[in-house]
């Protein structure tokens, strides 16, 4: 390792002003000095160095596919996480902005939730609307098939229809209840943060 050493440093004194000396490291892992870099080691990485013998410039490995790979996720986790920090830190000032009590919040959840429940209202009723005539025209299909006589087109027509209509608003009652249950629990994830935000803004003020 001496020997190494005197043989850089004879060699950086012996340099040119403006010439350069490069240090890389073979496949043994032995360390080479040069005034250029063999092309077989360009991609494994090296360093120039001045007169001094001190490393004014470095150049890293080349990435593996596998590398290359673990560095794009972990830059794109990176994105990630500052989106989500800026998103957070977005509606924790909307949050502020817009409430100044927790009793204000619980209004316009129950101002939403009762929207919501007419809503829900309407389609249920309409529901109760439909129902009868499609159990009417099942009542004559029953008839009609228990005599071994055709279903007439018209009447084969508005069932399917009817039965149609009547799916399409029980789904939608259905997505009323999920969307209720979305804004109680949206509501109740604003006041947790509601008195998260006034805890560290105490905290700061103290």
């Amino acid at each position: 390792m001496r020997y190494i050493l005197s043989l850089l440093l004879l060699a950086l004194v012996s340099l040119p002003a403006t010439a350069k000396m490069y240090k890389w490291v073979d496949e043994k892992g032995e360390t080479h000095f040069g005034d250029t870099v063999p092309a077989q080691y360009a991609g494994q990485g090296s360093a120039e160095l001045n007169k001094g013998g001190l490393v004014i410039r470095k150049t890293d490995p080349a990435l593996t596919p596998e590398q290359r790979k673990t560095r794009e996720d972990e830059l794109a986790q990176k994105k990630e996480e500052e989106r989500k920090a800026m998103e957070q830190k977005r509606r924790d000032a909307a949050l502020l902005n817009t409430y100044t009590t927790e009793k204000e919040i619980d209004l316009v959840r129950d101002r939403n939730l009762q929207q919501a429940e007419l809503q829900r209202q309407g389609v249920e009723l309409r529901i109760k609307q439909i129902q009868p005539r499609y159990n009417q025209f099942r009542s004559q299909a029953t008839t009609l098939t228990a005599r071994q006589k055709p279903l007439p087109p018209g009447l084969q027509q508005e069932m399917q229809e009817t039965e149609k209509e009547l799916k399409h608003l029980q789904e939608m009652v259905q997505r009323k209840h999920q969307e209720m249950d979305d804004l109680r629990a949206k509501f109740e994830d604003d006041k947790k943060r509601f008195r998260e935000l006034h805890r560290i803004e105490d905290s700061a003020k103290n």
